[in-house]
């Protein structure tokens, strides 16, 4: 095997050789599919649920286990993310990222192929868990192999701006897989699933980073300054501990309160900005005037289907072969209803409209045939057979309820992934923009302010009044919001480094990032929608508007506040 050196230890000038093109290609593709994985969850956690539930997708049920899925993924990425760190420091940074990028590669196949909750649940964890792994692993293995300063600064903060490119990417991948999955082979899932269900393909692609890294990694070495040392017997034993000793709590209690803050404005108000804030603005009034009684029609179906759901439940448990019937017959009356679909529309072709009704004789035989085979299975058990029919009435008047919705639905939602997209494109801005100024000579603590200061304005204005005032404008203050927030983020990546010594640098980066970031700044998420919406008057986008704007300044203020306690980092890291 070919082994390339660094030509230049110290990173200085000169030294872009092959292996520091490779490593800034593991970097960079590290970085960006981190964040492509960890924004797969939005996309397919609900269709996810819905189908392993076999319930529609806004059934309570469904909504309850999406909210529950994201607590839960947080907490296990905090726990297992610290327990990470401190494996980066015992086993080595090159030897962690490779796995934590296995590792988050490889479960979202894993949970492809998921037909119980239980296991997509544990599969989606285990993604969030590489992804809180491999971004400490990742910016301790660069800062170590670029000791020096301004090449450091250099190399961390542009590596980190492809994260935000992740965040593009997954939307248009997305996008690609929601007008296309039908052509797709189908995948191997028992019935009652969907074998060319779009989120198992999205999910598919988590594999995408697994490829280049494999060939990569090879090819790029161990941090030098870790290997000397452990090979020297010289490398102290990382400890939890001492990260509260006096000499390194005031860095630890304030890193990890800053990360809080940083996740706080994001979780807190900008990732439930697309969802649950943007159909409230005034320029969408035409499509929820639309959509509020049907919504309330299905708030009353889903009654309605809970109550029916005991009776089927015995059904299928007693009458072998009975749920794979009643899921293909789901599944085609699905079918059914999307293909008749373009009947609706006068400027289909004559020849359209007759292939169309083609295949709709075939689909009706089809039904025919299971509900042969329905009677068949159900002979004995007439009540069992009532169960089912009962169930099906109640799932066809909900399709039809969501064929109504689908069209004002569809502006929303297509909004709502307009905002998203300014709000990545902000937080790619505020990438560059922190890797630009690492090279302005000031300190970091003033360097972090300019991000905050601009803050304690741009949440309030942005959710209370362009949301309210200004529909057509509010897309700009989700981009500043965006720039403003994810700066902070690779503002962090590039300052934990520099502030533990070497055998604490994963545990104490850890400890900032997914104990503070990922645990504690998450739940503003919760504080937002559930306290703090409902008791300024209920959960609707104008209180849950309303809410992100508290959170969002106070996180500011906060983080603010805290900037005037962050230590500056040792003139020379690698003395440590």
């Amino acid at each position: 095997m070919v082994r390339l050196r660094m030509k230049n230890s110290s990173g200085g000038a000169g030294s872009w050789d092959l292996t520091t093109v490779l490593v800034l290609a593991v970097a960079a593709i590290g970085f960006l599919f981190d964040t492509y994985e960890l924004l797969l969850l939005p996309l397919i956690a609900a269709p996810a649920i819905s189908e392993i539930l076999q319930l529609p997708t806004n059934h309570p049920d469904v909504t309850t286990w999406v909210g529950r899925l994201l607590w839960i993924a947080a907490l296990c990425g905090g726990v297992f993310g610290l327990i990470g760190g401190w494996l980066t420091d015992r086993l080595g940074r090159k030897t962690v990222l490779a796995l934590s990028i296995a590792l988050y590669s490889m479960s979202p196949v894993a949970a492809a192929f998921s037909t119980t909750l239980e296991w997509f649940i544990f599969f989606r964890c285990a993604t969030f868990v590489g992804v809180c792994v491999e971004f400490v692993a990742a910016i301790t293995w660069l800062a170590e192999l670029f000791p020096d300063k301004g090449r450091k600064e250099k190399v961390l903060g542009w590596t980190q701006a492809f994260a935000s490119v992740g965040g593009l990417f997954v939307t248009l991948v997305n996008g690609w897989i929601l007008r296309n999955a039908s052509t797709f082979p189908a995948l191997p899932v028992p019935e009652p699933f969907n074998a060319h269900a779009d989120w198992r393909y999205t999910l598919i692609t988590g594999l995408m980073p697994a490829i280049p890294i494999a060939l990569l990694l090879p090819f790029v070495p161990e941090s030098k300054v870790w290997r000397e040392r452990k090979a020297a017997g010289t490398l102290k034993r990382a400890s939890f501990s001492e990260l509260f000793s006096p000499a390194l709590r005031r860095v630890t209690w304030t890193t990890a309160a800053l990360s809080a803050c940083a996740y706080g404005v994001a979780f807190g108000a900008l990732q439930l900005t697309p969802t649950r804030i943007v159909p409230g603005l005034a320029s969408l009034a035409p499509q929820q005037q639309i959509l509020r009684p049907l919504q309330t029609e299905a708030v009353e179906l889903n009654l309605q289907l809970d109550a029916v759901r005991p009776a089927f439940e015995q059904a299928t448990a007693e009458v072998a072969g009975l749920r794979e019937v009643a899921g293909q017959r789901a599944k085609l009356r699905v079918a059914m209803r999307a293909t008749a679909k373009p009947l609706a529309d006068t400027n289909t072709a004559p020849e359209k409209r007759s292939e169309i009704a083609t295949k709709l004789t075939a689909m009706t035989n089809r039904f025919t045939e299971l509900d042969g085979k329905l009677s068949s299975l159900t002979t004995d058990k007439p009540a069992a057979k009532k169960a089912v029919i009962d169930r099906e009435k109640v799932l066809a008047q909900l399709g039809a309820n969501r064929s109504k919705q689908e069209a004002a639905d569809t502006v929303v939602k297509t909004r709502g992934k307009d905002i998203q997209f300014w709000q990545e494109l902000g937080g790619l801005g505020g990438r560059i923009a922190l890797a630009l100024l690492l090279a302005v000579a000031m300190s970091r603590g003033a360097l972090l302010r300019l991000f905050q200061f601009p803050g304690l304005v741009v949440l309030p204005v942005t959710y209370l009044w362009l949301f309210d005032q200004e529909p057509e404008l509010f897309q700009w203050g989700i981009f500043a919001a965006g720039f403003l927030t994810v700066a902070q983020f690779s503002y962090m990546g590039e300052y934990l480094p520099k502030v533990f010594p070497v055998h604490l640098r994963g545990t104490g980066g850890s400890f900032a990032t997914n104990v503070g970031g990922r645990m504690i700044g998450t739940s503003m998420a919760f504080l937002t929608t559930n306290l703090l919406a409902p008791a300024l008057g209920g959960t609707g986008p104008l209180f849950v508007a309303k809410a992100a704007a508290i959170v969002g300044f106070a996180m500011f203020a906060i983080g603010l506040g805290l900037s005037f306690l962050l230590p500056e980092p040792p003139a020379e890291a690698s003395q440590h």
